[in-house]
């Protein structure tokens, strides 16, 4: 393993103003953006994420809005979502699509069964085409 120097460790981390960087999209999901930011799409579009309420211990809303390039609330798309404890894998949902209401709102229950870091995935598709794949850490 190679060690690095403190005042090149230091510079970097100037850099890159002290925050830690996502690692790229090659290497896995890209990192969602926080609650409620727009996430762009490469259509054009956009879409949201947010919790219906502050994520705890049972059962929270997880709710995705999509938007086409227009502005106007999109139905047209599959969302996947995926949740777990990267400690715990076998927590893990697996993939599950999130269901469309009356409103054209995504939602997925999302089953928070112990206190720790929970990871939440988020897929957006347009047919077979992959628009979009990003995740989250949070913890309860």
């Amino acid at each position: 393993m190679k060690k690095i120097s403190l005042p090149l460790l230091v510079l970097f981390l100037a850099a890159c103003g002290g925050k830690e960087v996502p690692p790229p999209a090659a290497s896995g999901p890209a990192v969602l953006a926080a609650e409620g930011e727009k996430i762009p799409l490469p259509d054009g579009g956009w879409f949201t994420w947010q919790f219906a309420e502050k994520a705890k211990l049972g059962t929270p809303i997880a709710k995705v809005q999509v938007f086409g390039k227009d502005g106007a609330q999109a139905a047209a798309c599959e969302v996947i979502g995926e949740y777990g404890m990267p400690s715990m894998r076998y927590h893990d949902s697996g993939p599950v699509k999130f269901q469309l209401n009356k409103k054209g709102d995504y939602l997925l229950p999302v089953n928070l069964v112990m206190p720790g870091e929970w990871e939440l995935k988020i897929k957006v598709l347009k047919g077979a085409e992959k628009l979009y794949e990003g995740a989250i850490l949070f913890t309860i």
